[in-house]
Parts: structure tokens; C-alpha cells; sequence
């Protein structure tokens, strides 16, 4: 049965892969480098605020930290689904739009193989492109007279992974994932009726380690910390320029040369606190993006950092699965600034986990507000709602050893 449900499980993530990504946002800086990183991919934590690198729990599939999976239900395999909803508010130099976006957000699948050893395949958002940018210019001479101009992408990058981990004893762990990043963005520009079209297949080899360590219990507290690290790696691109217009029956196809790009070195360090009813997290995340360089003179990669806080409150201790209370906060970068102004982002979370059976329903709700009010740099507001589940599926009837 459990070779069974591995091999359609890994037929489900294999037919992802040559599917276009689905747009998960609608911000028009996402036509700059590879578009707008995804903030996390939800589960059963997400109203945590993202947090994870110090986390291993029971039912909680951590896809922030590879090594801190060894505690999942030995006696189940465990699905992770989950989709966002997000509305959101943009201006930039007095304009003004809103969009909203729906979409899948994960899909994993964890198990124990053997003693000690524990594996989780799954596939996510990593960037999502997505823009409609209308202009309208005088032209020379002709005050009467407008040149309408349109500039639109779509597409993104999913990240497809396998996860394992190896429970060495005395509360040390250590993992790693391997995986790949690929996708597919069109973005187009189209004036007077001709339209210039670049389509660009992007995939790249993902690798990341981890290592979690938990203290043993003192005084009705434990103390657990993790580190993950991601080498730079090179994003390859198979990319078509297609121009046509609408005056002419003629068109033009060929391939073009895009500017290298590179995955960013990832360096995260989390710490987290936990009591019998209640847990505090935090993370610190770094990624480096020097190796990129942009072909816009007026849009500069930064390196980011990011940290976040989460807390967690067990509604009831006396069942060993109770109904959770999430709050969360964090601070960031994006990697992309304008005009040499950063771009700072402020997020604050809530959200509540429910216990069913051997599964967990997950509702967590965001708000994201970018901090620099400068005109100049683009200002985004927001609100977003994920759903999660987690459920298992019993394969034991008494705890494997």
C-alpha cells in the first residue's frame, strides 16, 4: 500500500512540471527579474507568520527547514493541501488599481521510510509574474493625438522538491532538499497594433540543507534552534521573441538571448520557546541576489533580510490534539528597488488551527503594507486569506517504533 500511494503521488507532481505557473499576484514590479518571490506556501502554520526554521512538530510539514520533518506521525502518511485568496491596492506616480488573485499554493505528501528516516515530496510556488501596465503619451506636435501602449506578464516559477531528513539522536537532525525550479513567463508590449511577445522557459537545479537541534525539557521548556543554507545557483532560460502586427500578415519568431540569472544564497537561522500550552518562534533570513544585474537603469537588485515572529496558544492541553491560536509579525526587503529606494514591507497574521480526526484545518489571514511612502517607489496594501489541510492517511494501528 505505501508503494502504492508513493507512485501516484509522485505521477500527481511529475505531471506539474511542464504546466505554466499560475499567477499569484497582480504587482507591477513583478515584471523585473523573476518576479515577485512568493511569501511562504501557507500550511498548517501560516497564521504564524511564515515561520519554521526551529519548528518540528506532529501533523506540521515544514517546507522552511528540510531537517525539521522527523516528528511527523509515524503510523500515517500526511497530505499538505493549500490555496490563497489575496486582495491587493497599488499606486505608483498617482495612479491607482487594485486586483484580486485566487490559486493553489502547495501540495506535499510525507512519510516515514525507516527508523529514524523520514521523506516529503511536494511542489509550490517560488515567483509569480503578473502586470497589466496601460500608458498614454502625446504626441509630438499633435496634442490631440495619444500613443497607447500596453505592457503585460503572466506566468511564474514552481519549486518541486524531495525532502529527507535523518533523526541522528539527542534531539539532532539533519536534512536536505533537492529539486527544481522551473516555469514559463510571457511578457508582452504592444503599440499601435504591433506586438512584441518574449516567452521565456526557465528552470534551474534547487538544493538546500538543513540542521534542527532541540534541548532537552528545563523547567516545562524546551528549546529548539535551526539553520538553512541554499548555494547560488544558475537559472537556464530557452527563450522566443514573437513579433507581429496587426496591419501586416507577416510575423517573426525566433530565439533571443535573455540576461543571466541566478537563484539567490539563502542563509536562515530560527529559535524557538515552547511551554505545555504555548509556542514563540522567530526567524532571520538572508538572501543574497550580487550575482544578478538588471537591465533596467533605473531598478536595482538588494540583498534581503527578513525576520519574523510567531506565536501558537493550545486552546486545550488536555487533548493531545487541541484547536491552536496563531499570531504573527514580520519585516522585510524586497529584492528589487527603484530609483535606488528600498522597498520595506510590514506583515502582521492571525489564524487558527482545528483538529479533525487525524487531520487539521487551517485558516490564516494576512496583512502586508509596503513601508517607504515615497511617490516615487510603488506602494502595495495587501490582505490575504489561506486555506490549509492536513490530513493523514492511517496505516498503522499502534505507533511504529
Amino acid at each position: 500500500m505505501r508503494q502504492f500511494v508513493i507512485l501516484l503521488w509522485c505521477l500527481a507532481v511529475t505531471a506539474l512540471l511542464p504546466l505554466r505557473a499560475q499567477n499569484t499576484t497582480n504587482l507591477p514590479t513583478s515584471m523585473y527579474g523573476v518576479g515577485e518571490l512568493s511569501a511562504g506556501d501557507g500550511g498548517r502554520l501560516a497564521g504564524m507568520g511564515n515561520v519554521g526554521i526551529a519548528l518540528n512538530r506532529t501533523g506540521f510539514q515544514n517546507t522552511l527547514n528540510p531537517a525539521a520533518i522527523t516528528r511527523m506521525d509515524t503510523t500515517c502518511f500526511t497530505f499538505d493541501v493549500g490555496a490563497s485568496v489575496a486582495y491587493a491596492r497599488y499606486a505608483y506616480l498617482g495612479d491607482r488599481s487594485s486586483s484580486t488573485v485566487a490559486n493553489p499554493n502547495r501540495i506535499s505528501l510525507g512519510f516515514r521510510v525507516l527508523r529514524g528516516w523520514y521523506m516529503m515530496l511536494g511542489a509550490a510556488p517560488y515567483s509569480s509574474v503578473g502586470y497589466l501596465i496601460r500608458t498614454e503619451e502625446p504626441v509630438e506636435g499633435m496634442p490631440d493625438d495619444y500613443l497607447y501602449s500596453t505592457f503585460q506578464g503572466e506566468g511564474g516559477l514552481y519549486r518541486c522538491y524531495l525532502t529527507n531528513a535523518v533523526r541522528l539522536g539527542g534531539g539532532l537532525s539533519v536534512g536536505a532538499n533537492v529539486g527544481m525550479v522551473l516555469g514559463t513567463t510571457t511578457q508582452s508590449e504592444t503599440q499601435e497594433g504591433a506586438v512584441v511577445e518574449y516567452e521565456s522557459q526557465k528552470r534551474a537545479l534547487y538544493v538546500d540543507w538543513g540542521i534542527y537541534y532541540d534541548f532537552p525539557v528545563w523547567r516545562g521548556m524546551q528549546w529548539a534552534v535551526g539553520m538553512v543554507f541554499a548555494p547560488s545557483l544558475p537559472l537556464t532560460h530557452e527563450s522566443t521573441m514573437t513579433y507581429s502586427n496587426s496591419s501586416t500578415s507577416e510575423g517573426l519568431e525566433e530565439p533571443y538571448s535573455d540576461r543571466q540569472q541566478f537563484l539567490p544564497w539563502h542563509l536562515g537561522l530560527g529559535i524557538t520557546l515552547s511551554a505545555d500550552r504555548w509556542l514563540l518562534t522567530a526567524d532571520y533570513n538572508y538572501m543574497d541576489w550580487s550575482r544578478n544585474t538588471s537591465s533596467y537603469t533605473s531598478v536595482d537588485y538588494e540583498n534581503q533580510h527578513k525576520v519574523n515572529l510567531g506565536g501558537c496558544y493550545r486552546v486545550d492541553t488536555r487533548r493531545p490534539r487541541s484547536p491552536e491560536i496563531m499570531l504573527g509579525v514580520g519585516y522585510g526587503n524586497s529584492y528589487i528597488s527603484m530609483r535606488k529606494r528600498r522597498m520595506n514591507y510590514l506583515e502582521t497574521s492571525a489564524g487558527i488551527s482545528i483538529p479533525i480526526r487525524y487531520s487539521y484545518l487551517s485558516l490564516g489571514v494576512a496583512w502586508r503594507q509596503q513601508m517607504n511612502r515615497d511617490r516615487r517607489v510603488m506602494q502595495e496594501s495587501r490582505w490575504s486569506l489561506n486555506l490549509n489541510l492536513t490530513f493523514g492517511e492511517r496505516i498503522s494501528r499502534s505507533k511504529i517504533k
